[in-house]
Formats: structure tokens, sequence, C-alpha cells
């Protein structure tokens, strides 16, 4: 469940693109690529930090230390909130330089811009929901986690077709679909679960 709730994941960039391709030009095909790249990376980064959460957690379990579950799963949730809010703040303000860096052609610039921002916005949603997964998975429930992302990317091609499509919002839209679609698998997780 923990591999195919990855590659799940990676199915939102995917999605984005092959989405945008149908129904925009080269430019906001190459803005999606550009920011799918990137946000990639966060992601990355983040599943690899929560990991550590869910080693932390099993490891109390596996000892029967209910407390020092707990106060794994506390002092996650607050510094995870604390990075994340700290770290959609600051990739904010440096779209501008990330784009260069990465070498974006000028006519992706605008649209890869709009798309960047309205998902480093969206980190603490990503952050939340690896998080959440990680006390799952610390817990020994692997399947939950996979269900709801698999219903976020559901959600998110759904978002995306309409957000790209009939809506025209391009990159935007597809930035839009990912972000609403992480909330969303956030919201759920922990109405049914928490």
């Amino acid at each position: 469940p923990y591999l195919l709730s990855y590659f799940l994941q990676t199915l939102y960039g995917m999605a984005d693109l092959l989405i945008i391709g149908q129904f925009d030009g080269v430019a906001g095909t190459t803005a999606v690529s550009i920011g799918s790249q990137v946000m990639h990376m966060v992601t990355v980064m983040l599943v690899g930090l929560a990991m550590g959460v869910t080693v932390g957690i099993g490891r109390a379990v596996g000892a029967h230390d209910d407390r020092g579950a707990g106060a794994v799963i506390g002092n996650a949730v607050m510094l995870f909130l604390a990075v994340s809010v700290a770290m959609a703040a600051v990739l904010t303000a440096l779209v501008q330089p990330i784009l260069s860096m990465m070498s974006t052609p000028a006519e992706a610039v605008p649209g890869a811009a709009p798309y960047l921002t309205i998902c480093f916005i969206g980190i603490p949603f990503i952050t939340a929901y690896n998080i959440i997964s990680s006390v799952f998975r610390g817990l020994g429930d692997s399947k939950s986690p996979m269900y709801f992302i698999a219903v976020a990317c559901a959600a998110n091609i759904a978002l995306d077709i309409l957000f790209i499509g009939p809506m025209a919002l391009g990159p935007v839209g597809a930035a839009l679909g990912t972000t609403l679609s992480q909330t969303l698998s956030v919201i759920v997780l922990s109405l049914i679960h928490i």
C-alpha cells in the first residue's frame, strides 16, 4: 500500500501534464511540466521527512509505549505545521528565482509562475496529508492513506478536466485542481479517521 500511495502521489503531475496537453498549447504544457518537477521535489522531501515519523511511532507502538507514540505524533504535528507554513512562505516569495534556476523559457513563465504560487500555497495540505498518513502507517494502517490518495487522485483528474477544459484556466487550472484535491484528501482523511 505504501508504494502504491507514493505512486499515486506522483500521478498528480502526470495527470496535470496529460490533461493540459489536450487543452492548451506548448507554453502551458511547458509551464506545468516545470512546475510539476519542482513540486515533485518538494513532495519527495516531505515524504522522506514524514517517513521518520512513521518509524518513531512504529517503534513506540512496538514497545507498547503509548505516551511515547503520542509524543512523537504531537511533536511531528507541531514541527511539520511550522515547517510547512515557513516553506510555503519562502517558496512563494522565491517563485521567480526558482523559474530562473530551472531555465524556464520566457513563453512559459506567465503560466509557470501562478502554477507554482498556487501549489506552494498548498504545501501545508501536502504536508498534512503526509503526516496523517505517517501516523496511520506507524500505527499499522497503511491502507487508509492509499485509499484517500486514490480519491484525491480521481478528484485531481476531474478538477483538472473541469478547470483546464471548459473553464480554460490553463496552468492555473492545473494548480487549482492539484491543490484542491490534496486539500480534499486531508479533510476527508481527518473527518473519517480522526
